[in-house]
């Protein structure tokens, strides 16, 4: 089956050359069939121009381009819509996940449509680390979705993705997806993954406008889905 590798990418110049270029070289190992798509999510810092440059010099890289920041959710989305494969990683571009680890998730698609990674010795700060807990456990109390790592790389089956309507545009999208594909009686798995250092840039996400924004889709998410 194609694999579709989606990259949401917000001013990541200094890290996007690395993750593409790790990715040309350890996804014909992984599949034999394989693309990537950069999401530029609107990025001001070159990340643009570096994904287009990508593109022009492989056929396996493609991008979708947005006009202005949208959003990590709107970014996931775009990418969902744009990919071509049976099968859909999504990985972040900070290069805290190494693209050779997906074989140890492709197994686990035969006996299951989405396929969690959970982060061994996390290279996060403290606070990142409590935050993603408390939202691990509120996901398991609220919705009964007990899995470990809810926000970390996922390989989806097409199908799922077809099967769901995603209508959260920010960071509670990964939950709704999940949330929706378990109503429908899709199947998870999860597999332990080594999570490296950002070597380079901040990452976002841990603020209080980010927490509140994903607090409110996911309280309106929990009165849909009642």
């Amino acid at each position: 089956m194609e694999l579709s590798l989606v990259i949401p990418a917000y001013n990541e110049a200094g890290n996007l050359e690395e993750i593409v270029t790790r990715a040309l070289e350890a996804l014909p190992r992984v599949s034999c069939d394989f693309e990537v798509l950069v999401v530029d999510d609107g990025s001001t810092d070159g990340t643009s121009g570096l994904a287009d440059r990508l593109a022009e010099e492989t056929d396996s890289v493609r991008v979708v381009h947005h006009p202005r920041n949208l959003g990590y959710g709107q970014a996931q989305i775009s990418g969902f819509k744009a990919a071509r494969g049976e099968l859909v990683a999504l990985v972040p571009a900070d290069n805290q996940f190494h693209i050779e680890d997906l074989a140890r998730y492709l197994p686990l698609v035969n006996n299951a449509d989405v396929v969690l990674g959970i982060r061994t010795q996390r290279q996060d700060t403290f606070l990142r680390k409590v935050v993603s807990r408390i939202f691990n456990f509120s996901m398991a109390l609220i919705f009964g979705l007990r899995l470990k790592d809810i926000n970390w790389v996922k390989l989806y089956k097409r199908k799922v993705l077809c099967a769901v309507d995603i209508e959260c545009n920010g960071f509670a999208i990964d939950a709704e997806i999940l949330v929706k594909a378990k109503r429908k009686g899709f199947r998870f798995a999860q597999v332990d993954v080594p999570h490296y250092p950002r070597r380079w840039g901040e990452p976002t996400g841990v603020n209080i406008r980010n927490i509140l924004s994903t607090m409110r889709e996911l309280f309106w998410l929990w009165r849909k889905m009642r």
